[in-house]
């Protein structure tokens, strides 16, 4: 009996033992499936992070190259409008200096000659310039202030004149302003044309 105990022993100890090692193997198996698992799952998680910050940086990247190009061509369009307003300004103040009272009356005597002798007309002057102007323009235009042209202050000029028919229905403009804006009607496109090679 004492060796039929002892087998029975032997057996539930080799049975046990058995059972065990393969519950133990099946657990190891386990743990291994899952650490594989979560090594695979966490490698896929990086790869999608490190992409989807390659994406990140390439689009910052191109966002800044992209800015930086718009603020170049901003940069361009501002220097060439200074460029064409200092152009403007110098040109306004040339023609101002180059219509002196000499070449005011000389103009002002061809422009009016030049007029239909029907029309009446009255000139317009600069109201600072005037007092200079007028006995000049009295002395060489007398037959036509004789016939009714008019001499008279203007305070919307700072230089040049305007005739002005005396009915209102036109008038020429000959101020800065406008002799100016003709002036850089047909400079501006050359100026354009050299800031752009």
């Amino acid at each position: 009996m004492d060796v039929q105990l002892k087998d029975i022993i032997d057996k539930i100890k080799n049975n046990g033992v058995k059972s065990g090692q393969e519950e133990a193997a099946r657990i190891i198996a386990e743990a291994r499936d899952k650490a594989s698992a979560m090594i695979r799952k966490a490698e896929e998680d990086a790869e999608r992070i490190r992409n989807h910050t390659k994406a990140e940086v390439q689009m910052m990247h191109n966002s800044g190259k992209d800015a930086l190009r718009q603020a170049g061509r901003d940069l361009i369009l501002m220097v060439k409008g200074e460029i064409k307003s200092i152009f403007s300004r110098l040109l306004k103040r040339e023609v101002r200096d180059a219509l002196s009272v000499e070449v005011l009356a000389n103009v002002i005597v061809v422009a009016v000659r030049g007029i239909s002798e029907q029309e009446e007309i009255d000139i317009l002057i600069p109201a600072e310039s005037l007092s200079e102007i007028e006995p000049v323009l009295m002395a060489r235009l007398s037959t036509e202030i004789a016939s009714g042209m008019e001499i008279r202050p203007y305070k919307g000029l700072d230089a040049g004149f305007r005739i002005s028919m005396k009915d209102g229905s036109a008038f020429y403009d000959f101020s800065d302003k406008e002799i100016a804006a003709m002036l850089s009607r047909h400079l501006n496109p050359r100026l354009t044309s050299l800031l752009s090679s």
